[in-house]
């Protein structure tokens, strides 16, 4: 029995031996980009594969009308066509780094670079090469579709709705355990392997739905259903992490007095998720939703500390969220699986403390990100280089292949900048050796295409079944590349020893290139990085933090719009990257640099996010304009105290210090208190609104949380050395 890697690796090889064969016997030229097609479309399944070489082909054919415009604009004028192919090989990377279409924007670089540069600038050999470049895409991509069908057909349907059923179960396993915590049933429990799964499994549920939506009628005929499931999947998990972190402030409280159906409404949520995984395991559910809200003891309540109110404040916030989403949910699954008839099921009645559950609006428009610009100039730059370096020094080895080839990777590499140029050496080496013994020792005695299948199937083989895993993608598509490239595969063929050592020599220029770009404008090493997004982290929170200050019924200018959804956008991003980055420290090199750190660091960054955007949120809300007089010099000191701090840490990140901030924040939190009983005291409590008081708690407990989240994040970077990141080494 073969191995799901044997067949797909046997499916590639097959195809990339037919795409040759139909290119050779149509005598078609350069009939190696059919089997870069082959090489570069071939995923794990068909809907993957579809997607990508959909996007391929129209890649392939924007390049096409883009580079014949380009030529016919500056027909006799090289220096504006590489200006302007330059700016367009800069737009690409910038796109690629965005959530959609990367695969697109990719092609559209590099096949608009191979056109250009094949041609000589020459008008009419450039619309030669522009159709054929277009009839070898479209070549790969049917041999390989009707290979992917035909032969041992692998559709996205099975391990989509498999990853669905496992991040159903995590989310459910999520809610129970984090229960436990919020009520002291567990004390001691590890949840950072299973918040890490949550996470693969979200993202791994966004790519096979795209791919199950292509090979799968039935995933396409529910398309809009799948894709508010996605939603709903991501609102609910961001909701059990700001309701997770409001725990610490709610140890020391009864809650079940506070909460007098807390079991209850447990109980509730705990059955939606338990009846959403039945009918995704093709199960009927057992029960309706009941409509409840979690309740609250007003006048025990009351008796408690204002912080602590605010702190109960905030979840049952969350709750509220948490009950709409479970109902939604539950709803959405019962649309796909087709239970038209709801069931009779308890409800209850919701009581005089409802409120609407208010979720951040998708999308937000357009902001520009410093990570994707840098992108953009890096890849910029690489093309200028490697074009000047062509122009300027005769005898360069490779000729025009050095931007043909390297635009391609050089994208790749100017989007994932975390990854170490250094980790392309060993696979170029290796696929240069592997290609050129089969160039020199075996093609030369090959005379027809009976011996030139065998060969090329064996190692296009090879080279798949030995670099199957997703990590080793790197190698396996460097070993496709060197191979097609240096056989470079035509009906007319000759051998030359040169043309391997001029393909080998040009990578030491290749990499030397690479090497300045990614240097340029700052160091890629993960520590600077690091450091360098958490200084930006830090400017992005003060400056979301400054705009408290200013009264939400007032319209704000369009700059100052723009400015917000900027920071509001980096305060929300820069953790995830800080993730990735994090994990290519070298703890060896770095003292204080322990993968467990960086990570408690991240989350600590992470939480402080949710907060901050949990605050921003309250201070939206109508406030009772008798307690804001009273209170807005606190709390206007208050976020004042916390804007520096957080100026200090971008100007400084890796001098963060927690001497005398849990105390200063005690302190403050004591005499806010006071002044907070005083001026209910003199306003009334009776004369605020039931909303009002409830949106004053929310903003208290903004501060509370943001200020203990800070907190956190000094204790954690004072227990790591980071000055030592600050340190040249090379």
């Amino acid at each position: 029995m073969l191995s799901r890697k044997a067949k797909e690796s046997i499916k590639t090889a097959l195809a990339m031996t037919l795409a040759y064969g139909i290119a050779l016997a149509m005598d078609w030229d350069k009939a190696m980009w059919a089997g870069f097609t082959v090489a570069m479309i071939s995923l794990s399944t068909i809907g993957q594969s579809i997607n990508k070489a959909a996007l391929r082909v129209l890649g392939s054919l924007v390049a096409v009308v883009v580079s014949l415009t380009m030529l016919a604009w500056f027909p006799q004028d090289r220096w504006l066509l590489i200006i302007t192919m330059v700016a367009l090989v800069g737009v690409c990377p910038y796109m690629m780094a965005g959530p959609r279409y990367q695969y697109f924007w990719h092609v559209l670089g590099f096949v608009t670079v191979i056109i250009v540069m094949g041609s000589n600038a020459d008008p009419e050999l450039a619309f030669d090469t522009a159709v054929l470049r277009a009839q070898e895409t479209g070549l790969g991509v049917l041999v390989y579709g009707l290979v992917s069908m035909l032969l041992w057909p692998n559709d996205s349907r099975a391990d989509f709705e498999a990853v669905v059923k496992k991040q159903a179960a995590t989310q459910h396993k999520l809610l129970q355990l984090y229960y436990d915590l919020m009520t002291g049933k567990t004390v001691d429990v590890d949840l950072q392997a299973l918040r890490t799964t949550s996470v693969q499994e979200r993202s791994q549920l966004a790519i096979l739905r795209a791919a199950a939506q292509t090979d799968s009628y039935h995933v396409w005929e529910l398309r809009k259903q799948w894709r508010r499931y996605q939603v709903l999947e991501e609102e609910l998990a961001q909701v059990l992490e700001q309701w997770r972190e409001s725990f610490d402030e709610l140890r020391s409280l009864e809650l079940k007095t506070c909460f007098p159906n807390l079991e209850s409404f447990h109980a509730e949520m705990d059955q939606r998720l338990g009846q959403v995984e039945r009918m995704l395991a093709g199960q009927h559910p057992e029960s309706q939703p009941s409509s409840i809200e979690l309740e609250v003891d007003l006048p025990a309540i009351r008796a408690l500390p204002h912080f602590q109110i605010a702190a109960l404040a905030f979840t049952r916030s969350s709750a509220h969220q948490l009950e709409s989403l479970t109902r939604e949910l539950f709803d959405v699954v019962r649309d796909i699986k087709g239970v038209s008839a709801p069931l009779v099921g308890k409800t209850t009645d919701s009581g005089r403390y409802s409120e609407a559950v208010s979720r951040p609006a998708a999308g937000g428009g357009v902001v520009l990100d410093p990570d994707r610009r840098q992108s953009a100039v890096q890849t910029m730059l690489f093309v200028w280089l490697a074009w000047l370096t062509l122009i300027y020094l005769d005898g360069v080895p490779g000729g025009s292949l050095l931007l043909m080839m390297g635009v391609p990777i050089g994208m790749a590499m100017a989007t994932m900048p975390y990854v170490p140029v250094k980790k392309l050496f060993v696979p170029a080496a290796a696929s240069v050796v592997f290609a050129g013994l089969i160039y020199i020792f075996i093609m030369p005695g090959v005379s027809s295409f009976w011996w030139l299948g065998p060969i090329i199937f064996t190692a296009t083989l090879a080279i798949c079944y030995l670099f199957a895993e997703p990590r080793q993608m790197l190698g396996r598509a460097m070993g496709l590349a060197m191979f097609i490239v240096i056989t470079s595969i035509e009906n007319q063929q000759s051998y030359d020893f040169m043309h391997v050592a001029n393909t080998a020599m040009m990578f030491p220029v290749f990499f030397a290139i690479l090497l300045i770009t990614a240097y340029f404008p700052f160091s890629p090493l993960p520590e600077k990085a690091f450091l360098r997004l958490l200084a930006r982290y830090f400017r992005s929170a003060e400056y979301l933090m400054s705009t408290l200050g200013h009264d939400p019924a007032m319209s704000s200018t369009r700059m100052e719009v723009l400015r917000k959804r900027y920071h509001a956008r980096q305060v929300e991003v820069l953790p995830t990257k800080l993730g990735v980055w994090g994990r290519m420290i070298n703890p060896r090199l770095l003292p204080g640099a322990d993968a467990q750190q960086v990570r408690s660091l991240v989350i600590d960054l992470q939480v402080l996010s949710l907060r901050i955007s949990a605050l921003l949120e309250a201070r939206q809300q109508p406030q009772a304009a008798a307690l804001a007089r009273e209170l807005t010099p606190d709390i206007r000191e208050w976020r004042q105290a916390i804007q520096a701090l957080f100026r200090g840490w971008s100007d400084q990140p890796a001098l963060v210090s927690e001497t005398g901030l849990a105390q200063r924040l005690d302190d403050r939190l004591a005499a806010l208190e006071r002044r907070i009983s005083e001026s209910l005291a003199r306003v009334g409590e009776d004369q605020v609104a039931q909303q009002e008081y409830r949106n004053f708690y929310r903003l208290l407990g903004g501060f509370r949380g943001v200020s203990e989240a800070m907190l956190r994040y000094a204790r954690q970077s004072g227990a790591m050395n980071l000055m030592q990141w600050r340190e040249s080494r090379f």
